[in-house]
């Protein structure tokens, strides 16, 4: 980060200083004490789970030298040296320190939106980039209008690339992330059922993606995936005078043909007929965002040759079909998040995957789907491919997977229905045997990755 003097900050958030010195200077902000460090400015963010403000005495006990605050909760005065700053909103704050930030550099900015493959498409994306160009991607899924500020607050000088995932649960939470980021060019993945508990239909989860496309479309160049209906749709809502459309089956500008799926190692295809690429990581799906990240790769004028050869070292992120291998036990990690689309191309990508032992499927609760999720349940458990050996759901939504199968009449062997990931794992210890593969996928809040971590100590 580039420093900032704290009157910057007090001016671009509208704040109220305390006390302490306005022309101190700030060379970094945080706002997880667990990585705070001497002389941070600490943010007291108020969470939907945790309150920043209880930990501000943490803060100032590791160093912190500034707070912004809403609420003056502790006794201040006893800490004269430090700089406090009130604001209305803290994360809001953050925003607006970001926005002002922002100002200050003139990189491209590339965002990626879309119900799946966000994070792997801007992970795609960075790899091929920073080859070329310096880049700066958001860590992890930073994606939402607290991990967007603090991805651009890492910022300097000689950043070329800033590559922003971003995804709200709002209809104008994605507009405000782009007046925040300004990007230069828009990604948009697919439009599927996520977020319904908030935005009720796909009809807005379309809505609130194009917020992306209508700040694109005034400056800069759109990416879209020509074989998504929806995204195709909202494309005639905006005069996008710049757009590259990317498919396998609808006629588009990067386009895959010859695909070759070669399961558990990735797939081959090859790209406008001319230029052979191959992705050493599993799932049609991945031919997709490998596609949306050439077609960014393109808009920058990089070679299509080169473009596809940096492809084949790319590597998933953590949680995205990781295979982890556990005692003889193959397992595949998906447990980042789910929503029904994702679900149903998982199993049906695992379920081509080799195998001496028994498929089984670990499905957890798809949250966030509102009045529709015992009837989107239900759905994917209708879907379920046949050559699945064993079916595990974890947790009460999940329970409607089970019910979906069994009317279904899908020929899985066995149904077992768990309430927790402690019940699933023990269940899974009672039947697993030697050469046994494993698929693990619920959303983030689930924590299905607890039974990953329970099986490496079982048979360690």
């Amino acid at each position: 980060m580039r420093p900032l003097k704290l009157k910057e900050i007090i001016k671009a958030t509208n704040g109220r200083l305390v006390q302490g010195n306005k022309d101190s200077i700030v060379s970094n902000i945080s706002i997880d004490t667990r990585t705070i460090k001497p002389n941070d400015l600490f943010m007291a963010i108020k969470g939907k789970y945790l309150d920043g403000h209880s930990f501000i005495r943490e803060a100032l006990q590791k160093g912190a030298s500034t707070i912004i605050v809403e609420d003056i909760r502790f006794e201040y005065e006893t800490w004269k040296t430090v700089n406090i700053v009130q604001v209305v909103n803290t994360t809001k704050a953050l925003e607006d320190i970001a926005q002002y930030y922002r100002k200050q550099f003139k990189p491209i900015v590339i965002a990626v939106t879309g119900s799946n493959g966000k994070t792997t498409t801007k992970e795609m994306i960075a790899h091929i980039l920073k080859e070329k160009y310096k880049v700066i991607s958001a860590p992890a899924s930073y994606n939402n209008n607290i991990g967007v500020p603090l991805t651009i607050l890492n910022l300097t000088d000689d950043v070329e690339m800033l590559i922003l995932e971003m995804e709200m649960n709002e209809l104008g939470g994605t507009k405000r992330l782009c007046e925040i980021a300004q990007p230069d060019i828009g990604v948009i993945t697919n439009i599927g059922d996520t977020h319904l508990e908030f935005l009720f239909s796909r009809d807005n989860v379309a809505r609130e993606k194009s917020e992306l496309l209508e700040f694109v479309s005034k400056q800069g160049t759109a990416i879209l995936n020509a074989d998504d209906a929806k995204v195709m749709e909202i494309w005639t809502w905006f005069n996008v005078k710049k757009c590259l459309t990317f498919g396998i089956k609808q006629s588009a500008d990067v386009y895959a043909k010859n695909i070759i799926n070669h399961g558990e190692h990735g797939t081959e295809f090859v790209v406008n007929n001319e230029y052979p690429c191959r992705l050493n990581v599993p799932g049609i799906f991945n031919v997709y965002n490998a596609l949306a990240a050439i077609s960014v790769a393109k808009v920058l004028n990089c070679n299509l040759k080169d473009i596809t050869e940096s492809l084949a070292a790319f590597k998933l992120p953590s949680m995205r079909m990781e295979k982890i291998k556990i005692n003889e036990l193959i397992v595949y990690n998906d447990a980042f998040n789910a929503n029904p689309q994702s679900v149903l191309e998982a199993v049906n990508t695992f379920v081509k995957f080799q195998t001496k032992g028994k498929r089984i499927v670990i499905l957890g609760d798809m949250l966030e789907l509102g009045q529709k999720s015992a009837e989107l349940h239900r759905y994917v458990g209708k879907h379920l491919p046949a050559n699945i050996d064993i079916l595990i759901t974890v947790g009460e939504q999940a329970k409607q997977i089970a019910d979906g199968a069994r009317e279904a009449k899908i020929s899985i062997k066995k149904i077992i229905v768990c309430d927790n990931t402690e019940s699933a794992f023990k269940k899974l210890i009672d039947i697993c045997g030697e050469n046994d593969t494993i698929l693990i996928k619920g959303s983030r809040l689930m924590k299905l990755e607890e039974i990953v971590n329970k099986l490496s100590k079982h048979y360690h």
